[in-house]
């Protein structure tokens, strides 16, 4: 395997893993291509997205949605990332967040910045829309209401504020959020999180009736 039989075969995969390879060129050997990598990186040719994560350098995707899908799954885009997506929130956030059933992690990558994964429950893992941006690759993110419904869920622990946290989100929401399918959704969380059930009542009460 050259450096430009790879790149003739990713042309179509710009964003692949290490798995792909071996696809790829089945007779490739491991240790090898490994070093292989290492040179191509070296030599500026090749990106090293996380372990296991490669990207050719001359094409895409640049697309940060579509990276936070790639590297870290299941997962789908939510939290202030979506909220700000949809135009909800005013406040651009530092990173892409994310929610995942899997453990919460944190990935810092030079090219794209930094990304968040919080840990959702199995039974809360849904909610979301499959986006296709270009060929072979698409992101999942949350509909705005989950995306809200997310927030709220995640962030609000240990506020002392309820007011002032709904407040501070500055939210702008439009008349065709779906406020039943929140209102369900919310059947869905035991009464003992006493916080989530009484923002997203000061929320029904601020908005809902408009």
């Amino acid at each position: 395997m050259t450096f430009n039989e790879l790149k003739e075969k990713a042309k179509s995969y710009p964003l692949f893993k290490l798995e792909d390879i071996f696809k790829w060129f089945p007779a490739a050997k491991k240790q090898t291509t490994l070093n292989q990598i290492n040179f191509w990186i070296k030599r500026g040719w090749l990106e090293r997205v996380k372990n296991g994560v490669y990207r050719i350098k001359d094409f895409g995707p640049e697309d940060p949605f579509i990276i936070a899908n790639f590297i870290y799954s299941p997962s789908y885009i939510s939290l202030e990332s979506a909220l700000n997506y949809y135009s909800i929130i005013p406040d651009i956030p530092f990173g892409t967040t994310s929610v995942t059933i899997k453990k919460t992690k944190i990935f810092k990558i030079k090219s794209y910045g930094v990304f968040y994964y919080n840990h959702l429950k199995s039974d809360l893992f849904f909610g979301y829309k499959n986006v296709i941006v270009e060929k072979n690759y698409s992101y999942n993110i949350a509909f705005p209401e989950k995306a809200l419904f997310d927030y709220i869920y995640l962030k609000a622990k240990g506020i002392t504020s309820y007011e002032g946290f709904i407040e501070e989100l500055r939210l702008s929401l439009t008349e065709d959020f779906n406020w039943k399918n929140l209102l369900k959704w919310q059947k869905l969380v035991p009464s003992k999180n006493k916080t989530f059930h009484e923002l997203i009542n000061i929320l029904c009460q601020r908005y809902y009736g408009e």
